[in-house]
């Protein structure tokens, strides 16, 4: 491939490529991503859509916090019952909301880990907002009050996280 032909003004993703030069010897281009300057946005506002959606199946008791992950992590069934160690029938009846109470406090710890989230998560959300866009949980209303970072840390026990508000100056 020619160097001219993979020249792609998008300096927030660059990349090096190996192209043809004009002079016939191969050698790196600096050149932006043709994929990120084409299609992230349109990538962006699909999954924030699909995000948004999964969120309200979860506040409309259509789906438990489970599901919302496992969906979030692109993990299928199997998946998600080999990384936990959880049989599928058993993954699968905790994929509702019903049923998902009664999961055992250690399956949750398994599903937590494979997620990589504190158990509490399963049981809050933290309403966030980033350059105006829909991010999940958000709330309006919270717009109208200064930035907030929110940032949690784990602990020895997995049932118990520390959660820490700070507020960003404008």
């Amino acid at each position: 491939m020619k160097e001219k032909d993979i020249l792609t003004d998008f300096k927030a993703h660059q990349l090096i490529l190996y192209a043809e030069k004009e002079d016939d010897t191969i050698g790196p281009v600096l050149t932006g991503s043709y994929m990120a300057a084409n299609y992230l946005d349109e990538f962006h506002h699909i999954w924030g859509n699909f995000e948004k959606e999964l969120f309200e199946k979860l506040l409309n008791k259509e789906i438990s916090p489970i599901d919302l992950y496992k969906s979030l992590e692109e993990l299928s069934l199997a998946e998600l019952a080999a990384r936990s160690g959880i049989p599928k029938r058993r993954v699968r009846k905790h994929l509702k909301y019903k049923t998902f109470f009664k999961a055992k406090v250690e399956e949750l710890e398994r599903y937590a880990d494979v997620f990589n989230i504190p158990v509490a998560n399963f049981f809050q959300i933290i309403s966030t907002m980033q350059d105006g866009n829909w991010n999940m949980g958000h709330n309006l209303e919270a717009t109208k009050s200064r930035p907030l970072t929110i940032s949690q840390e784990k602990t020895p026990n997995s049932l118990l996280v520390i959660t820490n508000p700070e507020k960003n100056e404008p």
